[in-house]
């Protein structure tokens, strides 16, 4: 049984064991794992079968000194179609991507690469996955910042909010980071505003539908 995962259990979001209690500090969720993932959603069970049914998480954990899946499946924000995006730390980058080459990723970097491929499920659902592969700490990277304050900002406003950031999503085409701060109302860059929360007081947040 899973004991360190809460939030929002409906039938919507089903990544209820998305949010790690930990969130709730903004960090420390431990974005590593991605059993919960088999307790979600269809598209959560899904993902979940592709990456350990395949071999591909065993395979990066044992390459890779830290491995984490920071996509918007984890919290249940993701569209259909949306990236399975893995962020792992692997002292030489440009080698690491030579050797998955031949196993189908293909990409470019310069400090941080990013890879890509695509992968077919046992259902038939093809998923396309993005590795952002980098020799400093994972949890330094946007992708992992960005998805504990987005997790954060779930468990405190609550299930009305992930309704109309997932509204948003789907009908405007926005990424998570864009609609969260479209509802917060905060200006510029979304992917530098939301890093403006980092450390700060969420109670002291405005959502006017709240």
């Amino acid at each position: 049984m899973l004991t360190d995962c809460c939030l929002l259990r409906t039938d919507n979001t089903a990544a209820p064991a998305a949010v790690f209690p930990s969130a709730r500090g903004q960090s420390g969720a431990d974005w590593r794992r991605v059993d919960y993932l088999a307790q979600g959603n269809d598209r959560q069970r899904a993902a979940h079968a592709l990456l350990t049914e395949h071999g591909l998480w065993a395979a990066l954990q044992a390459t890779c000194q830290d491995l984490a899946l920071v996509s918007t499946l984890a919290i249940g924000l993701d569209r259909p179609g949306s990236d399975l995006d893995i962020i792992c730390q692997h002292p030489d980058p440009a080698s690491l991507a030579m050797g998955l080459a031949a196993q189908g990723w293909h990409g470019q970097g310069n400090g941080i690469w990013l890879l890509e491929r695509h992968l077919t499920g046992q259902d038939g659902q093809r998923w396309p996955l993005e590795l952002y592969v980098t020799p400093g700490p994972i949890e330094s990277l946007h992708g992992w910042r960005h998805l504990g304050l987005m997790a954060a900002l779930l468990e405190h406003f609550g299930i009305d909010f992930y309704r109309a950031v997932l509204h948003l999503r789907l009908t405007q085409g926005l990424k998570g980071e864009a609609a969260i701060c479209q509802l917060l109302a905060l200006p510029g860059d979304p992917y530098l505003a939301l890093l403006t929360l980092e450390g700060s007081d969420l109670g002291l947040l405005h959502w006017p539908q709240r």
